[in-house]
């Protein structure tokens, strides 16, 4: 089920990068000018101009980037001249101009040079700005035009490098969890988190046990001759009242 995942994404991600090719290859082929304000001599001087511009620029050598950049320059050409050494190492040295079109977008006027260098092809952008009634440039870039072979490998590239990206985070994190238990034991080795052995109970004294209140032999008399004088309604005053003395057992048997 995964296999089938896997090659249906790569198909996705090829009949993309098919479209994307073709789309581009005709885009180079099929330039096509797009004005309604401007008349055709115009049309054809701005291309006049942008094609001089793009050779000027793309005549610049290392020394001759560096040294201009260094110059204080206006913000167009500084601009132009940065593009031009970002893209210098992929397209070598300037051939010819192949195709060009001119197209109004409100206040710009969009000059596309289809230019072919030593190494490759690339298309060069110039917009110019006449929102205030006169032309001035505003930037001017290039893009290299890449093969449907060297996309190819940019993106398989670009893919592998992900897959190796998310493979080592991957591997990184099931080491790290795998440490976790080795971490606790430290943490309980450095901070001291052992349970201690719980401590035996202290031995409470037992309470003193209280004496007991003995109730007064004449007390206890006197109230048993009140409860029997009460019952035959009699006083308590012919009462008399004897101790009662343990005889000798032994004495007795003998005799």
């Amino acid at each position: 089920m995964m296999k089938r995942k896997i090659k249906g994404l790569w198909m996705a991600l090829c009949m993309v990068l098919a479209v994307a090719a073709l789309t581009g290859c005709s885009s180079e082929t099929e330039l096509k000018d797009s004005v309604t304000t401007l008349s055709d001599e115009q049309v054809e001087s701005y291309k006049t101009s942008a094609a001089q511009t793009v050779q000027t620029v793309a005549a610049f050598d290392d020394e001759q980037i560096e040294q201009f950049l260094s110059q204080q320059v206006d913000e167009f050409s500084s601009s132009a001249v940065e593009s031009w050494k970002g893209s210098k190492g992929e397209l070598g040295a300037f051939k010819e101009i192949t195709a060009q079109s001119v197209e109004e977008d409100g206040s710009q006027i969009i000059i596309t040079s289809l230019a072919e260098f030593e190494k490759a092809q690339a298309t060069v952008e110039l917009i110019l700005d006449v929102s205030t009634g006169m032309e001035q440039a505003k930037s001017m870039s290039f893009n290299v035009n890449y093969s449907m072979a060297e996309t190819m490998k940019m993106a398989g590239l670009n893919t592998l490098m992900g897959i190796g990206i998310v493979f080592c985070m991957l591997v990184f994190l099931s080491l790290l969890i795998a440490q976790f238990k080795h971490i606790a034991k430290l943490e309980a080795k450095f901070t001291g988190t052992k349970e201690e052995k719980k401590a035996a109970p202290i031995p409470v004294p037992a309470a003193a046990e209280e004496p007991e209140e003995l109730v007064d032999d004449g007390e206890l008399v006197a109230v048993i001759a009140a409860a029997i004088a009460a019952s035959e309604n009699t006083s308590t005053d012919s009462f008399m009242v004897r101790s009662i003395r343990k005889s000798n057992v032994r004495r007795w048997k003998r005799a």
